[in-house]
């Protein structure tokens, strides 16, 4: 019999290795007899399973968007994971501020989209795609193009005829939709 474990990441509480468990996924230092660290991360969650993938890339980024979570309902919906300082999860969808009318940006299957866009006295149109010229635009992309405007670095996009350039993406002077800088 092996003793190896799937090590996946770190512990965002303790800094013990997060290994693979037959329910999800565990910091090391909170299995045994005398457990001295509480993190866990259960292996579906909202009726998601959770790779070894994703998990890595939650703690390694501590926030990002995934797709492929449903309701007991069976309504899908995408949303931001967030590993929170005392190691529990946040599902939450409403992960900015609007910088055009200050309503709640909500993650969407296809963007980033304003809360008041049904508005009836003043509708608000802002969204950002998840997907522009090929880039899939991060969580932190996302909050920095809504709290400074722009992107802090540059991102890879392709050009209709499969050229790749580099651009910042940011807001229109209008402030009502992402251009590239």
């Amino acid at each position: 019999m092996s003793d190896s474990k799937k090590i996946v990441g770190f512990c965002p509480v303790c800094g013990g290795n997060v290994v693979k468990t037959v329910k999800g996924f565990s910091c090391e230092n909170a299995v045994g007899d005398n457990p001295s660290c509480k993190f866990f991360v259960n292996g579906v969650v909202a009726n998601r399973k959770m790779t070894d993938e994703d998990v890595s890339h939650l703690l390694t980024v501590k926030s990002e968007v995934f797709d492929g979570f449903s309701s007991n309902e069976g309504k899908a919906f995408s949303s931001a994971l967030t590993v929170m300082p005392d190691g529990s999860l946040d599902l939450n969808s409403k992960v900015s501020k609007c910088p055009r009318c200050g309503g709640d940006i909500f993650v969407g299957m296809k963007g980033f989209n304003c809360s008041n866009f049904k508005d009836t006295e003043n509708p608000c149109n802002f969204v950002v795609w998840r997907n522009i010229a090929g880039h899939l635009v991060s969580l932190a992309e996302l909050r920095q193009i809504c709290e400074k405007g722009v992107t802090s670095e540059e991102v890879s996009l392709f050009g209709a005829t499969g050229d790749v350039y580099k651009k910042r993406l940011g807001l229109s002077p209008e402030k009502d939709k992402v251009i590239k800088i």
